[in-house]
């Protein structure tokens, strides 16, 4: 999949309510002026996407354009009609948190679910009931398919997410008898983690989890679920590899770009890139090249080098590790928590 920021201002980070969150970037240094994609800049993109055999190999999976909140680009419907040239499915990522089916926001994203669109959301407690549930109702007769982002900062805030999501099913008829079922079985083991287990490590929690279904099918509504831990973030938009959820030091990322499989390729709206979910502030410094400015030439050189790059640098992560030297920068610029 490509991952593609479209957007660098997000609604919720603006009012600076992000403290926990999985891709923050703070706008301090970021002009007004470049906060949102242009059409142009899209057009370069998905040309070259064309032009490079890895993204265009992503790109066939899907491209998701995210931010920020993806639906503050007032450019959003063009830039999604451009990326749809690139790749036979195209998601956009929002937050849902909109006024009335008259925001231009919601109109926006109505439209582009019309051009064949998809829409997935985050979940945020705090909007819920007054933005997104009614909201996701109407996205829901609009839509057949979507994926539900849950940032938990703990196991009583998983249990919590989960049980919004699944009242909100159970309410909307027996077309979602399923979706009902799989977030039951989410919230029967997270409940049972938290009276039993309620600081258990990551290992305890996957191994407890693990054998539970990621997607929901049915024949007029198929819901995924992903679970994603909140990382206390820095003042300065970086987040220390501390798990909230799951304390440990180091808190060691599974890297699978080190280890030759780039599954996710990160665009930033600037064009650079990076094999990761992240928005760059994990401060991973091999270059994979710049989509906008790097010809496809140049983006596979650089491809090449850094992944050699990043093996190196992971090997001696883990070394670190054994050592007891774990938290030390390497040379190649690998964070030290990435392994």
């Amino acid at each position: 999949m490509l991952s593609i920021f479209v957007e660098t201002s997000c609604n919720r980070y603006n009012r600076d309510e992000c403290v926990d969150c999985h891709v923050y970037e703070p706008l301090a240094d970021i002009p007004k002026s470049d906060w949102h994609m242009t059409p142009d800049q899209a057009r370069v993109m998905a040309e070259k996407i064309g032009q490079v055999d890895v993204l265009n190999t992503l790109a066939q999976q899907e491209i998701n354009l995210t931010g920020g909140e993806a639906t503050q680009n007032p450019h959003i419907v063009e830039i999604f009609k451009i990326f749809k040239t690139a790749a036979p499915s195209v998601c956009l990522h929002t937050n849902l948190e909109m006024n009335s089916k008259s925001s231009k926001r919601w109109l926006r994203l109505v439209e582009i679910l019309k051009e064949g669109g998809r829409a997935d959301i985050t979940l945020y407690p705090t909007a819920w009931e007054k933005f997104q549930k009614p909201l996701l109702k109407e996205l829901i007769t609009i839509q057949n398919r979507m994926i539900v982002n849950v940032i938990f900062e703990n196991l009583p805030h998983l249990q919590m997410q989960t049980a919004l999501l699944m009242n909100f099913f159970s309410e909307e008829g027996s077309d979602f008898d399923h979706v009902v079922q799989l977030l039951k079985d989410y919230d029967d083991k997270v409940s049972w983690l938290v009276k039993n287990q309620p600081d258990c490590d990551e290992a305890i929690y996957t191994t407890h989890m693990d054998d539970t279904e990621a997607f929901a099918h049915g024949k007029k509504f198929t819901l995924g679920l992903s679970l994603l831990p909140a990382f206390k973030v820095g003042p300065k938009g970086i987040r220390p590899m501390t798990s909230l959820p799951f304390p440990r030091d180091p808190y060691l990322i599974h890297c699978p770009a080190a280890r030759g499989s780039i599954d996710i390729m990160t665009i930033r709206q600037t064009g650079e890139m990076t094999p990761c979910c992240d928005v760059g502030n994990l401060k991973c410094q091999p270059e994979f090249g710049n989509l906008l400015t790097d010809s496809p030439d140049k983006i596979m050189a650089k491809f090449k080098e850094s992944s050699k790059k990043m093996s190196t640098g992971i090997e001696r992560n883990q070394e670190n590790l054994k050592s007891g030297q774990s938290g030390k920068w390497v040379e190649e610029g690998i964070p030290p928590y990435c392994g």
